[in-house]
């Protein structure tokens, strides 16, 4: 499952992110690490940017960004 098919309130887990550098490398030093946990705060009504939390920060991601994310719905 993908970061974006998540609802507002779900949580999942990292598992791999498949972006390509240099998105890649922005995202890991944002904190998106294999086995963190990930919330979806909200997104658009059109889905076009979520907002989420990753460990004690919220970080806003297009959703294209967030379709590289692979994480397992907990």
């Amino acid at each position: 499952m993908r970061l974006n098919e998540l609802k507002i309130g779900e949580s999942g887990i990292i598992k791999k992110i498949y972006a390509k550098e240099p998105l890649k490398s922005k995202l890991l030093a944002m904190g998106f690490t294999k086995g963190e946990n990930i919330k979806v705060l909200k997104h658009t009504l059109a889905k076009n940017t979520f907002d989420v939390e990753v460990g004690n920060s919220s970080i806003a991601l297009r959703e294209e960004e967030a379709a590289q994310i692979e994480v397992e719905k907990v």
